[in-house]
């Protein structure tokens, strides 16, 4: 990759079909114009999270999709999204959508300040 990633965002999920489209899109309008990656990782959905994050792949690139075998936790499925990330910087967000995508610049901001 030739681009360096500013910001990786990881975001465990859980039978979260549901949201994960509109989540998605959320994180891509709020980092428009940044070198990021979303970082989603499936815990072992019963739903249809993977397939519906696979999906998403086709129109939002800096889209990576983690899968877990085994449901192992929103802790665990943390800590593999953070193992898998690229960015200088990583954020997380909840995968039900009770963290506004918004904030991200803002804190990317304040984590990269030089003071």
């Amino acid at each position: 990759m030739a681009e360096t990633l500013e910001l990786s965002v990881v975001v465990p999920m859980h039978n979260e079909a549901g949201n994960a489209g509109a989540l998605v899109a959320e994180i891509a309008a709020a980092l428009d114009g940044r070198a990021y990656e979303m970082i989603m990782v499936d815990d072992a959905s019963t739903d249809d999270t993977r397939a519906v994050l696979a999906a998403l792949k086709a129109d939002f690139p800096a889209l990576r999709v983690v899968s877990h075998r085994l449901n192992a936790g929103q802790s665990r499925a943390i800590r593999t999204g953070v193992r898998a990330a690229r960015g200088r910087v990583i954020g997380t967000l909840d995968g039900d959508g009770q963290n506004d995508p918004a904030d991200l610049p803002a804190l990317y901001r304040a984590l990269t300040r030089a003071d």
